[in-house]
């Protein structure tokens, strides 16, 4: 469990009774934000983390991501490499988007485009993002990952989405502590 403000880990709350997205609905649990562009309304003071730890050492680290797509929220997974920045992929759980359109972010193709990419820039500063059409290769077009043909909203959303988690009002200042080696 993290403290989303500070960015530290907290004994606060036992993360296996740890409910984020119901922490989110809870006022007396979470706090709103500033008008954002992933129409995320609240934000819980606690997020959960994952870590890969197959041994001591942390190996991957995965948070919770959500926003708007076209039709409602699309819910999941943004797994980092322990840098806090190069990506190992991401996943969706639950969306309302349409199927061969948007709903494409359940497509194994299109999530095999993600791992290498680099979600922010060295200061921390969310970079990614899904761009209209093709994205070069990982090595010389790290920020960026093809399109969702025939679903420009939804492509907007995961960037938008990303762009809020991956920022001061998400996992931000935890992801920073992580790159300046005060993790685990």
């Amino acid at each position: 469990i993290v403290d989303l403000e500070s960015g530290v880990y907290s004994d606060d709350v036992a993360p296996a009774a740890y409910d984020q997205r119901k922490a989110s609905k809870d006022p007396d649990k979470s706090h709103a934000v500033p008008s954002n562009r992933a129409k995320v309304r609240r934000v819980p003071r606690y997020g959960l983390v994952y870590l890969i730890k197959p041994d001591n050492d942390v190996e991957g680290i995965i948070i919770p991501v959500e926003g708007m797509g076209l039709w409602g929220n699309l819910y999941g997974y943004l797994a980092l490499n322990p840098n806090a920045r190069t990506i190992r992929g991401l996943t969706f759980y639950e969306h309302k988007e349409t199927p061969g359109l948007g709903g494409e972010v359940d497509n194994p193709r299109w999530k095999a485009l993600w791992p290498g990419r680099l979600a922010t820039d060295e200061n921390g500063v969310p970079k990614i993002s899904v761009v209209k059409g093709r994205a070069g290769p990982v090595s010389e077009d790290p920020y960026h990952v093809d399109g969702l043909s025939g679903a420009t909203i939804t492509s907007n959303g995961v960037t938008n989405l990303m762009d809020f988690w991956l920022g001061e009002n998400g996992f931000g200042p935890y992801l920073s502590k992580q790159r300046a080696g005060g993790g685990s």
